[in-house]
């Protein structure tokens, strides 16, 4: 997609599997965290990876009630007015992506080479460096993508992504993670297709195990890095006792776990600030796991296979 970063090899929780299909752009940088909760979360510096199971008897129902538990609670700084300031929409259900007249498939030999208009999940398969191709231009946005998401989520509600994943290198560990879409990064570094995540941690070695836990580590994304909390720090806000909430920073979505004003720098993107003050727009997504189990992921969701960009 214009404006994103090439993709690149990085170790996520469990092995490399599943690229995603968009690439995260480099910017603000955050402070340094423990390296369990950067297993997956540096992950955004380029292509996502889905982990294989912690087992091999994975139990595709406990998971589901697992990510439904923990499911977060998204508070978008709010859009005033149409293509003001802040968001006037939510992380969007990548289905709404396929079959859609606007969006092209295009090849990885120059910019203008059009594979396909339309594409489906299916044409996305073992297409490495490919990228979709969304109706405007990311250098000079304007108002075009927020009006053309707002449209495409007049079919789905707001919706976020589950993954349960383990690495062998941290026995007894579980991370459930949840990755969040948005159609454009309005930030230093303009370009289409923005993915972020949150990470839980749990001492269990399976979803069935965490259900009776809760979680010890929280890890939120910020540009190409990330900030840990524990589960009881008074900064992590958790509604009910188990739904987190998350405040996306308006235009670059980096995940914060106040409402505030961050200024930061970056070696890449230069200064920035992450504005995530009220007004906000409250967001419960709609959560849709993915399986831990690699056949039944690419089953499920068919774009997980996609290695481009």
């Amino acid at each position: 997609m214009p404006g994103s970063y090439p993709p690149s090899s990085l170790h996520v929780v469990g092995q490399p599997g599943l690229d995603f299909f968009v690439s995260k752009a480099r910017s603000v940088s955050e402070r340094p965290i423990h390296p369990l909760t950067r297993l997956a979360l540096l992950a955004l510096l380029g292509v996502i990876a889905l982990a294989v199971p912690a087992t091999a008897t994975a139990d595709p129902a406990d998971e589901t009630a697992l990510a439904e538990r923990f499911a977060p609670i998204v508070r978008l700084a709010a859009d005033s007015q149409d293509c003001d300031y802040g968001e006037s929409y939510g992380p969007i259900d990548v289905d709404l992506l396929f079959d859609e007249q606007t969006v092209a498939l295009r090849g990885p030999w120059n910019p203008t080479d059009l594979v396909k208009i339309g594409p489906l999940a299916e044409d996305l398969a073992d297409r490495f460096q490919y990228h979709l191709d969304f109706p405007g231009s990311a250098l000079e946005p304007g108002c075009d993508y927020e009006r053309w998401t707002l449209r495409l989520m007049e079919r789905a509600d707001p919706t976020v992504y589950a993954h349960v994943a383990s690495d062998p290198a941290y026995p007894g560990k579980l991370a459930l993670q949840y990755w969040f879409f948005y159609t454009f990064n309005d930030f230093n570094n303009l370009h289409e297709g923005d993915w972020e995540m949150i990470q839980l941690v749990f001492d269990a070695r399976d979803a069935g195990e965490a259900l009776a836990e809760e979680p010890v580590d929280v890890g939120y994304s910020s540009h190409e890095g990330a900030e840990r909390a524990g589960w009881d720090d008074d900064k992590l806000e958790v509604i009910e006792g188990t739904h987190p909430v998350v405040y996306p920073a308006a235009g670059s979505h980096a995940n914060k776990y106040t409402e505030a004003l961050y200024l930061g720098s970056s070696a890449e993107a230069g200064m920035g600030c992450d504005d995530t003050r009220a007004p906000h727009l409250e967001r419960r997504p709609v959560v849709q796991t993915i399986p831990s189990d690699l056949d039944a992921a690419r089953r499920a969701f068919p774009w997980t296979a996609f290695e481009g960009r």
